[in-house]
C-alpha cells in the first residue's frame, strides 16, 4: 500500500511539471486587446502563433473589460494616435471579411463591435491653442461651437463663454466593444488554425540558449508545465513588469500601474421616460463625451437595456492612485467620494446638455476599479527589448503602458507588434512616425534617462 502512495504522488509530480518537446514558434502572453490582436495579425501573416490568457474565455477583470470603450479619431496634423484608430478599423474590416469566408451567411459585421456616434470634446478657453492646432487643416468631420451661442445654435448646449465645444463626427467613432471584438479576434486567430488556451498562468518566464522557457499554471487543472518558444510577445497589461523582470527587467521602471475606478450609472427609469424623443435624442448623440479639464472627465453608454434606457459609464483619466496588490485591486469597491464624484460630473454635464436631470436622478448600479499601465510620457511601448542597453532583441516584443488609451487603436498595435516580432516593415510616413515613437528609439532614449 504504501509503495503504491509512493508511486502515486511521483507520477503526480512528473504531471504537474510535465515540459513540451515542442518547440513554438511565437508565444503571445495575454489574451486582453493588445495580446488578441497581436496573436490575430500575426496569424493574419500565416505564422504560427500560441495565445495563452489567464482569464477563462470571458472576461471577468482587465482594463480590456466591459462593452464600451471610447473610439476616436479626431487629432491634429499627423497625429499618431489618430493614426492607430484609423488603422485598426481597417484592420477590423480585415478581421470581419476573413471571419465571414466560406459562410453561407453574413454572421459577422462592423456593427456588433463599433457603435457609430457624434464624440464630443469640451475645452476650457485656456486650451485655445490646442484647440486651433486640432483644427488646422483638420480631415475628419466635425462642428465647433467657440461659445455659448454657437453652442446652444449646433448642438442645444448651455454653456459658459469660457468653454468651447467640438463634435467629431466619422464612421466607426463613438464606442467600441472590447468583448466582442476579443471573442472574433479569437475566432480569427482559430480559424486560421492557430491556438488560444484559457487559465493559463505564467509563472516564470526565462531565457535559456536562445529559447524561451515558460513555466504555466492551469488554473483549472493546478497542472503546471513548460513550454519553450523561439518568440515571445508580453502583452499582460499590468503585469508585464513582473512577467518580463528576467528577460526585460527595466520595463518594471519604465510601467507604472495605477489603480482608475469606473462608475456605472442610469437615470431613474420614470424619470428617462419622461424625456422628450427630441431630449432623448440630443442625450443619446451627446455621448461619448471627453471633458478635457485637469481630470479630464470622461463618459460613455455603456449599453441599452430591453427597454432602451442607456447605462452610463463614467471615469476621470487622471484621478489615478497606487496600487497595493495589483491581484487584489479589481475587487476594490468604490467610495463614497468617487461615486458622488461620477454623479457630480455626469450632472454637470445634462446641465450642459439642457436637460432636467438633477442629482437625485441618477442610479448608481455598480462600481468597477482598474488599471491604467502608465509611462512617464503616457505614450505606450509596442518595442523589441533592448540587450546591453543597445542590441535589439529581435525575438521579443513587449505592448504596454496603454495609459487607458489603447482600445481604440488595438489592431494597430497588434499590427506593429506582429510586424516587430516577425522582422516586417511598412513604407508609409505615419506607420514609421508611429512605430518610432512607440518603439525601439524611444526605448533606448528611455533606458539611458533611467540612469541620469
Amino acid at each position: 500500500m504504501r509503495n503504491l502512495i509512493l508511486i502515486t504522488v511521483i507520477a503526480l509530480n512528473l504531471i504537474s511539471c510535465q515540459t513540451s518537446d515542442k518547440i513554438e514558434d511565437i508565444v503571445v502572453i495575454g489574451g486582453g486587446l493588445m495580446g488578441s490582436s497581436t496573436a490575430w495579425e500575426i496569424s493574419k501573416y500565416e505564422q504560427n502563433v500560441l495565445l495563452i490568457e489567464l482569464q477563462d474565455s470571458v472576461y471577468t477583470f482587465g482594463s480590456s473589460f466591459g462593452e464600451a470603450r471610447i473610439s476616436r479619431s479626431l487629432g491634429p496634423n499627423e497625429d499618431i494616435f489618430s493614426f492607430l484608430q484609423q488603422t485598426s478599423v481597417k484592420e477590423t474590416k480585415d478581421l470581419i471579411d476573413y471571419l465571414n469566408e466560406g459562410e453561407t451567411e453574413i454572421l459577422h459585421s462592423m456593427e456588433d463591435i463599433y457603435r457609430t456616434s457624434p464624440v464630443t470634446y469640451i475645452y476650457s478657453k485656456s486650451q485655445l491653442n490646442e484647440v486651433e492646432e486640432l483644427l488646422d487643416g483638420q480631415a475628419d468631420n466635425y462642428e465647433y461651437a467657440p461659445n455659448s451661442v454657437a453652442a446652444k445654435e449646433k448642438f442645444g448646449m448651455k454653456i459658459s463663454d469660457t468653454t468651447m465645444v467640438i463634435r467629431e463626427y466619422k464612421q466607426y467613432s463613438g464606442t467600441l466593444n472590447p468583448k466582442k471584438l476579443i471573442g472574433k479576434l479569437h475566432q480569427g486567430i482559430r480559424k486560421s488554425g492557430n491556438r488560444v488556451q484559457y487559465n493559463q498562468k505564467v509563472t516564470d518566464l526565462k531565457k535559456e540558449d536562445g529559447l524561451y522557457k515558460i513555466t504555466i499554471n492551469d488554473t483549472k487543472t493546478g497542472i503546471s508545465k513548460t513550454i519553450l518558444s523561439k518568440k515571445i510577445v508580453a502583452a499582460a497589461g499590468p503585469y508585464n513588469g513582473v512577467l518580463v523582470k528576467d528577460v526585460a527587467p527595466y520595463f518594471r521602471n519604465l510601467i507604472s500601474p495605477k489603480r482608475l475606478f469606473l462608475s456605472f450609472l442610469k437615470i431613474n427609469p420614470e424619470k428617462y421616460d419622461m424625456l422628450t424623443a427630441e431630449q432623448k435624442n440630443r442625450f443619446i448623440t451627446s455621448y461619448p463625451v471627453a471633458y478635457l479639464n485637469s481630470e479630464i472627465f470622461y463618459s460613455m453608454i455603456e449599453k441599452f437595456d430591453n427597454d432602451q434606457r442607456p447605462l452610463l459609464k463614467v471615469g476621470g483619466h487622471f484621478l489615478r492612485t497606487e496600487i497595493k496588490d495589483l491581484d487584489e485591486v479589481w475587487s476594490i469597491k468604490l467610495t463614497e467620494q468617487e461615486i458622488q464624484w461620477s454623479k457630480e460630473n455626469t450632472v454637470d454635464y445634462m446641465q450642459k446638455l439642457d436637460l432636467p436631470i438633477i442629482a437625485s436622478d441618477l442610479e448608481f448600479v455598480k462600481g468597477y476599479s482598474c488599471v491604467y499601465s502608465l509611462t512617464e510620457s503616457e505614450i505606450p511601448y509596442v518595442s523589441n527589448a533592448i540587450e546591453n542597453k543597445v542590441n535589439i532583441d529581435s525575438s521579443f516584443v513587449l505592448v504596454g503602458g496603454m495609459s487607458g488609451i489603447g482600445a481604440k487603436g488595438s489592431l494597430a498595435y497588434g499590427l506593429i507588434a506582429a510586424d516587430l516580432i516577425l522582422g516586417y516593415n511598412k513604407d508609409s510616413f505615419m506607420y514609421q512616425k508611429t512605430k518610432s515613437a512607440l518603439g525601439t528609439e524611444r526605448l533606448i532614449i528611455d533606458l539611458k534617462n533611467i540612469d541620469k
